[in-house]
């Protein structure tokens, strides 16, 4: 192995999908176990969601460490959990923190919408970043050159990032409702199946008109 490929080895993941499976366990079902094995140990309900809450960030750091790189997304993340978090704890209401996971999905989707209205949409910036994993620089440069010379590629990255747009508020909506009207206990397991199921609706009609319409990077 030359230098230059330690290097790579050394500044981003191996396996993107792999990568992918991790994240969503460490932000989805992580946080979810942690919260109900503390409940099950008495310790109090806010208290348990925070500590929960706290793996994500836990694991953006790790991220930043090992290949010391940040996303934009992450950043935000981190940044809309410390300060739901703080206000959680300033206010002493669990229903609210429960509910800012709903005004976090809002926010992500008003952004993707809002990159409709710029030169270039939140898909194609994705698909560079996926390009550019799979096959290098040069493959992120073949992947952008494409939004310049094929209508059919605008239309489709644009059609994508609407739907996940809408799909992200929607799901915002939603969650933000049951976290003011289900049991507390209830609301942690509820939302995180039901983002669960969100995501890989959009997911799945992501990767079939993707597949269809030739929108893989």
């Amino acid at each position: 192995m030359n230098e230059t490929s330690f290097r790579r080895t050394r500044a981003e993941p191996r396996n993107p999908r792999l990568a992918l499976f991790a994240s969503a366990a460490f932000d989805l079902i992580v946080p979810l176990a942690v919260y109900y094995i503390l409940r099950q140990n008495g310790v109090p309900l806010l208290t348990a969601a925070i500590v929960g809450g706290i793996v994500p960030v836990v694991r953006t750091g790790y991220v930043f460490a090992r290949y010391r790189k940040i996303d934009g997304l992450g950043l935000f993340t981190v940044t809309m959990v410390v300060v739901g978090t703080a206000v959680s704890l300033v206010s002493g209401d669990a229903r609210f923190f429960f509910a800012k996971d709903g005004w976090l999905t809002a926010a992500f989707g008003v952004w993707m919408l809002l990159t409709l209205f710029f030169e270039k949409p939140f898909f194609l910036h994705a698909g560079v970043s996926i390009a550019r994993t799979k096959r290098g620089g040069a493959g992120a440069e073949v992947w952008e050159r494409r939004w310049d010379t094929e209508p059919r590629m605008r239309h489709g990255l644009r059609l994508l990032t609407v739907v996940f747009g809408v799909g992200m508020i929607v799901d915002a909506v939603v969650r933000v409702v049951l976290a003011y009207t289900l049991p507390l206990d209830d609301i942690n397991l509820v939302t995180t199946v039901q983002w669960i199921v969100v995501l890989g609706g959009l997911i799945g009609f992501m990767a079939c008109y993707s597949r269809k319409h030739d929108l893989r990077a």
